[in-house]
């Protein structure tokens, strides 16, 4: 599969007097995972939600050579899914139904289900681990299992460009691993794959390239392999140390001091 790809010049987005993106340039290519990570409030869901076009923005943004403001609702639909961080249905639709979702870009409201679309929806379901879900409210459903029904409606609507606003923030670690072995595979597949994370070390074990926004500004970027404890600690504001796993992958974590303890250094991953 040949992806289109976000080329973006001078990319602003406010809300009010407030700035959240100021002028970003640069371009998200297929065939590629892109792993945008920085701290809260740096700008990630942002740049997301301006990518998946739910919001206004100021400067050029384009997919495939194309202005995205060019773009009808349904064209656009065919190329592009997003799986947003914040997901509410108020109604009480089944798995099924919100899964099948993903097939609207090519079907209307009124159209009848084929045998082709049945299967479709169910692989995609169970391809997230929800295939046990699908008669279930989606109103009933823990926080984990709701993005993961987000993310196979995703999946049946196949795209091939994927935005996904940390995806695994409410996951396991086990359903983590295999959300993101899941997007790296659709990178492979020559997708355009952009995905706002939290953890670094996720980011490093599958993303091909990263993006590290701060205060509304690109302060790095590139192959993941340039991602060190320097640019760590500028983006977060906190001193990091790399490590190797007994895998021998390259890893990070951040360090600190406990009070009236010495130094110590945290367990877990950035989040």
């Amino acid at each position: 599969m040949s992806a289109p790809s976000f080329r973006f010049d001078r990319l602003s987005v406010g809300y009010g007097v407030r700035v959240v993106l100021n002028g970003l340039c640069g371009s998200f290519e297929s065939g590629r995972m892109t792993a945008l990570i920085g701290p809260n409030g740096s700008g990630k869901s942002t740049l997301i939600r301006a990518l998946a076009g739910l919001i206004p923005h100021e400067g050029r943004l384009s997919l495939g050579g194309r202005e995205t403001r060019s773009f009808s609702r349904r064209e656009f639909g065919r190329l592009v899914g997003v799986v947003p961080q914040q997901l509410h249905i108020t109604y009480p639709f089944s798995v099924w139904e919100v899964v099948g979702m993903g097939l609207l870009p090519w079907k209307t409201l009124l159209s009848r289900t084929t045998e082709e679309d049945e299967a479709r929806i169910a692989a995609a379901a169970e391809r997230a681990d929800v295939g046990h879900l699908l008669l279930r409210d989606v109103s009933s459903l823990s926080g984990g299992e709701t993005q993961r029904t987000f993310l196979a409606m995703v999946l049946a609507q196949d795209p091939p460009v994927l935005l996904l606003d940390e995806p695994t923030s409410a996951l396991d670690p086990r359903h983590s691993t295999r959300v993101f072995s899941i997007l790296k595979a659709l990178a492979g597949q020559g997708r355009t794959v952009v995905a706002a994370v939290h953890d670094v070390n996720l980011a490093l074990a599958f993303a091909d390239r990263f993006l590290a926004l701060k205060d509304g500004t690109i302060v790095a970027g590139g192959p993941v392999r340039e991602l060190d404890a320097a640019v760590l600690e500028s983006l977060y504001d906190a001193p990091f140390q790399a490590y190797r796993s007994d895998r021998g992958e390259v890893l990070f974590q951040a360090t600190g001091a406990c009070d009236g303890f010495g130094e110590d250094k945290e367990e877990v991953a950035v989040r």
